[in-house]
């Protein structure tokens, strides 16, 4: 009887903790981590107490008839205390991980039916624990970053996309459990074909869905895109006239350059030294201010640094570059604009945000060294910053989508991507691997 009774309970903790991984791969989880996760392993101790006491006081009869509840009571708990998801997100990953727990359950009590007594469950542990071996690896590493890249990008999407869960639960109980429970069932029973039809469904139509809001988030990532083509094309067309500027600016100064020379030569005649040092002074002041900063040789780049710089001096800005980019890099020219350019337009809002009797500025430092575009923008902000986790609340509405961009195009080159805040300054690192 004991050994029975621990058996049953061995196999309550392996679906608690089965599915407690399960949605964790799906999970963003709640700020402080490390105290919400505490939180929820003694919500989950508590329930399985709970299991425990009744197996050993009314039986084993007497658990079977409520533990799954208990088990989701346990994991509904799991989802609140540690879930930082929108509800309707939340609300599609429990219903979802709720469906693959009780599928798992009936292919396990299926697998295992020949067996009786103590082998039954050990055979349904044994099933269980190769499916949950299965799934778990392919959960994280390939569903959660597809999975957390439609969380980023979709919004009221979520509302319907809830009710796919919830219609496949209610079948899944009207088949599995009314009006007869399927470990009761016989070998021949129609039921089991409608479950296998039933799951085969499911599966059919999360592919669908998945497809759908795949093609979501590529339409706006094309319409992302596009917006980014369109910066560049301003870019370009400032640097076009920056270089028109220039070349008509050498042609002038060729063109007077002999009537400044006929100055000059008139005063070394007359002796008027003094007067042609101040003459020359004047010459290369005007000279000075119409060159164009050149902070590399690679064009994009370039443009875009000039375009920031000529902003914040318009604003008053003090800015400093160092920055090295040769023109061939490896990275495409579109998503060298997004970072760059979504990391100096946050950098220029931010000290915007300042006072106006304060000094502001914003140093840029970025580098291509081992094949990796590095870089570093430090810039004066206000105080009142809150982070969401590792990520910066936006105080612009209908903002964030920069920042958003930054990280997504750091993922795409293998790169890493931080936002943080120091001695009053705001500093965004980022790391680019080049293709």
């Amino acid at each position: 009887m004991f050994y029975t009774a621990f058996l049953i309970f061995f196999s309550f903790l392996q679906s608690v903790i089965g599915f407690t991984l399960m949605s964790s791969s799906a999970m963003r989880f709640r700020e402080p981590v490390k105290k919400r996760v505490i939180a929820g392993l003694l919500v989950m101790l508590c329930g399985i107490s709970i299991l425990s006491y009744t197996l050993y006081t009314r039986g084993i009869n007497s658990v079977d008839s409520f533990a799954i509840i208990v088990i989701l009571v346990i994991e509904l708990s799991w989802f609140l205390i540690c879930s930082d998801d929108y509800f309707f997100v939340s609300l599609f990953s429990f219903l979802t991980f709720v469906n693959i727990y009780v599928s798992i359950s009936y292919i396990s009590d299926t697998l295992a039916m020949h067996a009786d007594g103590n082998a039954f469950i050990i055979e349904r542990i044994v099933i269980r624990l190769a499916i949950y071996l299965a799934i778990l690896p392919l959960l994280f590493k390939f569903m959660r970053p597809r999975f957390r890249r439609l969380v980023d990008v979709l919004d009221h999407e979520w509302r319907a996309a809830a009710l796919v869960p919830l219609m496949f639960l209610i079948i899944q109980i009207m088949v599995l459990y009314y009006p007869v429970p399927y470990w009761n069932w016989n070998n021949n029973n129609w039921y089991r074909f409608i479950i296998v039809t039933v799951y085969m469904l499911f599966m059919a139509v999360y592919f669908i869905w998945y497809i759908q809001a795949n093609a979501i988030v590529e339409k706006y990532a094309l319409e992302k895109r596009q917006l980014l083509m369109a910066q560049q094309e301003k870019l370009w067309e400032s640097e076009l006239a920056r270089q028109k500027a220039t070349t008509a600016l050498a042609f002038q100064q060729r063109h007077d350059m002999h009537h400044h020379n006929t100055v000059i030569v008139g005063m070394l005649q007359s002796g008027d030294t003094d007067e042609l040092k101040t003459y020359m002074k004047s010459f290369d002041a005007a000279l000075d201010a119409h060159n164009a900063n050149t902070f590399c040789s690679n064009p994009i780049a370039n443009s875009i640094f000039n375009v920031y710089a000529s902003r914040a001096e318009a604003e008053g800005i003090r800015t400093t570059f160092r920055v090295s980019v040769p023109e061939g890099i490896g990275i495409d020219n579109i998503d060298l604009t997004c970072v760059l350019g979504n990391t100096l337009e946050n950098a220029l809002e931010g000290c915007l945000r300042m006072p106006g009797e304060e000094e502001k500025e914003i140093i840029v430092t970025v580098k291509f060294i081992d094949n990796r575009l590095r870089v570093q923008v430090e810039n004066t902000c206000r105080q009142d910053i809150v982070f969401d986790g590792e990520l910066p609340v936006t105080q612009k509405q209908g903002g964030g989508t920069g920042t958003k961009s930054i990280l997504y195009t750091a993922e795409r080159y293998d790169g890493t991507a931080g936002f943080s805040l120091s001695d009053g300054k705001f500093i965004t690192q980022i790391v680019l691997n080049a293709n």
